[in-house]
């Protein structure tokens, strides 16, 4: 999964794999950097690519991309999922 990040001016992409607790999402290990975008800009985007490469089932090849709004708790980003889509192939 991608967290996007802003800071005002410029985007940060990091990929990681977060716990997730229904809308919920915890990213651990996170860099300097998300986290002090986080501070400045609480509004993320997330995104997974397609899950399964022999598409098993009907939204296999699809992506997903998410809105979120999040908060800095230690050294992790808290990230509440606030919309999402599935975004298809062109």
């Amino acid at each position: 999964m991608y967290l996007i990040t802003h800071n005002g001016e410029r985007s940060h992409v990091v990929a990681l794999r977060p716990t997730i607790s229904g809308a919920t999402l915890r990213f651990e290990q996170t860099g300097r950097t998300p986290l002090a975008n986080v501070v400045s800009n609480q509004l993320v985007t997330l995104t997974w690519a397609p899950c399964d490469e022999k598409y098993t089932h009907e939204h296999a090849r699809y992506s997903v991309v998410a809105d979120g709004v999040a908060m800095v708790d230690g050294e992790a980003i808290i990230v509440t999922v606030t919309n999402a889509v599935l975004h298809r192939p062109a």
